[in-house]
């Protein structure tokens, strides 16, 4: 009996649009974070072709200015066979120096047997506009005690399983499969044929299968950067692994009754608007010189918005939310929380020691690199170094961060209550502020007590590194709805939950696997449904398109109203917090960058006044609220890609200055040139214009 199993890294992973035929490669390293072969920080994409080379600025955009995707990369890695999986796994087949061996055409096992083709399949679906409205001041909330809220798109007739509902609103680009050995390309597009995986390692096609997309349900739509036909493509490198690109991120709308573009009149559920994200799962059979066949535990590709700040790591990332969820939900770690058999809460274990370089110092780097992509004050950034220049070596209570006085804690009851508690950013629906995941707290607290280990303690393997990676890049947190995924992603419910059982590994999604027999198909009929619906008792797994369903649609719109807010925007509009209620806050500062340093302007390493990241023509704001944003949300769709992205001074290839690599620098925006007049950047606090007072009546 085979004693090895194999495994899909990263369990997750994003795929980033762009407008560019060219791509470079998501990255596998955590945002921020010191790494050992230099003095690049993680979190930088990678160069096309090469295993782990960073970009720099050069390579963002093509010779002709276009901006180019980020492909998903996904990797094999065999493990030992247990009887009970722990987490992290050390169980990886090893080289002769100790290193986990990746599985690829060639590789040769202990039991003799030597990989001759990977046969990978996916499928990618967006269901946005079919499913339910996005509500922002509830959250996950929405789905609770049976209720769902409104459908998207009411004005189509019908259930949200409806067939004629779902054929008008769906994009389904249905699945394909590729040899790696053949060097295949495939395209999830409207006009090729799907197909799937089937027996000992056979490609099937699927022609009856019913591939949906908008032109095939409207007779004209609004298409400003073309149409939308497509939602990516997968191919295989040298070694056999699977990249998936992204699409465009491009947007089509409807026309209204009067023949002009259906208006957009909010920024999360447009009617008659739709996008190219996508999302779905991802799975390989290994093929073997003796003839046999196996399959890998799959993963999950979803694509999405791009990335505008690799390196500046979130204070709370997915990784942090959903590393959270593992540890208090289902087992990952015993000697750090324990949960009895049918309790609902359970308690973390004071005899477990944190290491400080491994669960310590990434939210102190975090804390600190938020000056990048906000507009902080003098004392703020001040307050950050000192955060920043904490060493595993210092008295915890000899630092800033003594009895952490300034971290909000996730334990109480202070969400609504701002400066001086950290993060000082908005939080999740319902909350004025963001806290810290109660897992990070408690870290904190086992640092705080001087509970810590020092020195590189790292145990995890090189597929559990980069699946951390890949979330750890990722907005947590504040999921009003989110940027690469939402609240969705932290209910244990998505995931396969016997992972110590089965083989799987945590953090691994599961998969709807009677939907993905791809049986029973009919050209006329949908084959997928409206899917799975949180805090629904629904433990079947995920269709293509569960994950991105809960996003903002068009994406667009959502990303370029997610800059800086009153408080009140979670809470019903009515200000709960303890501050002014029209301080303005920032929402996604490190996944959308509000303020930054534009590398043109700077010389000598001194920096120069900020810019709003999004600005020139179209983005002069009377309100302070509505700063770096397009103003006409129609541009956002249009100019998304302008955007300029911050990266490490040291990656900054700019004539022949030099900049330093503490130095976190815009490069490549194409919305103004230097000079131009844009509006001044204030330092925090500052506040959206007061509402005017109401006249009173002057008659008697």
């Amino acid at each position: 009996m085979n004693n090895i199993v194999f495994r899909v890294h990263p369990t997750v992973n994003f795929a980033r649009f762009g407008t560019s035929e060219e791509y470079i490669l998501s990255p596998e390293t955590s945002a921020g974070l010191p790494q050992k072969e230099s003095n690049v920080t993680g979190g930088l994409p990678i160069k096309e072709g090469t295993d782990n080379t960073p970009i720099t600025s050069k390579d963002l955009r093509d010779e002709d200015g276009n901006l180019k995707k980020q492909a998903a990369r996904f990797r094999i890695y065999a493990y030992e066979k247990q009887s009970e999986a722990t987490y992290p796994d050390n169980n990886g087949l090893k080289d002769s120096k100790g290193a986990d061996i990746e599985v690829t055409i060639g590789t040769k096992l202990p039991d003799g047997r030597t990989v001759t083709d990977l046969v990978w399949s996916s499928h990618l679906a967006n269901k946005k506009a079919a499913v339910y409205n996005v509500v922002n001041n509830k959250g996950i909330k929405a789905y609770a005690d049976g209720k769902v809220p409104q459908l998207r798109n009411p004005e189509v007739h019908g259930e949200i399983d409806d067939p004629s509902r779902l054929n008008v609103l769906m994009i389904d680009a249905g699945p394909r499969a590729i040899r790696a050995s053949s060097n295949e390309t495939a395209s999830f597009s409207r006009c090729t044929k799907a197909s799937c995986v089937k027996g000992c390692a056979q490609i099937e096609p699927l022609p009856n299968y019913p591939i949906r997309f908008p032109e095939d349900y409207n007779d004209e739509l609004y298409e400003p950067n073309g149409p939308l036909n497509t939602l990516g493509e997968m191919l295989t490198d040298d070694q056999g692994r699977l990249l998936v690109l992204p699409s465009t991120g491009n947007a089509v709308g409807q026309y209204d009754e009067y023949g002009v573009p259906i208006q957009m009149t909010g920024d999360l559920n447009n009617v008659g608007w739709f996008d190219s994200a996508a999302d779905g799962p991802v799975n390989v059979t290994l093929v073997f010189d003796d003839g046999s066949t196996e399959e890998a535990f799959g993963a999950w590709v979803v694509c999405g918005d791009p990335a505008y700040a690799p390196q500046i790591r979130n204070v709370v990332s997915v990784w942090d939310d959903v590393y959270d969820m593992f540890v208090r939900d289902l087992s990952l770690q015993d000697n750090l929380y324990c949960k009895k058999s049918g309790e609902s809460e359970g308690s973390y274990k004071e005899s477990y020691k944190p290491n400080f370089a491994e669960d310590i110092k990434p939210i102190f780097i975090a804390c600190d690199l938020q000056r990048w992509t906000a507009n902080l004050p003098p004392m703020a950034l001040h307050a950050h170094s000192a955060v920043m220049n904490i060493t595993e070596q210092n008295d915890p209570n000899e630092t800033i961060m003594a009895a952490l006085n300034f971290v909000r804690n996730p334990n109480k009851d202070e969400t609504n209550i701002g400066a001086p508690l950290m993060p000082l950013s908005l939080g999740a629906a319902g909350t004025s502020f963001m806290t810290v995941t109660k897992t990070q707290y408690f870290m904190l607290e086992q640092w705080s007590k001087g509970q810590f280990t020092k020195g590189d303690e790292s145990k995890l393997s090189a597929g559990e590194r980069i699946d951390m990676a890949s979330m750890a890049n990722c907005l947590g947190g504040r999921y009003v709805p989110g940027i690469e995924v939402s609240y969705t992603i932290m209910d244990r419910e998505i995931y396969i939950q016997d992972w110590k059982e089965s083989g799987s590994g945590p953090f691994r999604i599961k998969h709807d696997a009677a939907v993905l027999g791809y049986n029973n198909l009919q050209k006329d009929i949908p084959y997928l449904t409206s899917g799975w619906i949180p805090l629904h008792d629904m433990r079947d797994g995920l269709q293509p398109g569960d994950i991105s369903k809960f996003m903002a649609t068009p994406w667009q719109t959502d990303y370029n109203s997610c800059s800086i807010h009153a408080t009140a925007i979670n809470t019903d509009g009515v200000n709960k917090s303890n501050g002014a209620e029209s301080t303005l806050y920032w929402s996604w500062p490190a996944q959308r960058p509000d303020a930054v340093y534009v590398a043109e302007e700077v010389f000598n390493n001194v920096l120069p006044k900020q810019q709003w990241s999004i600005r020139g023509p179209g983005t002069y704001a009377i309100n302070p609220a509505a700063a770096a944003t397009f103003q006409d949300p129609l541009q956002s769709v249009n100019d998304w890609h302008k955007i300029g992205f911050i990266i490490q001074g040291s990656n900054v290839e700019i004539g022949t200055q030099k900049f330093s690599s503490e130095l976190y620098l815009e490069v490549q925006s194409q919305l103004s040139r230097s000079g131009d007049a844009t509006d001044p950047v204030p330092a925090w606090p500052f506040n959206a214009n007061q509402p005017k007072a109401k006249r009173k009546c002057s008659h008697k």
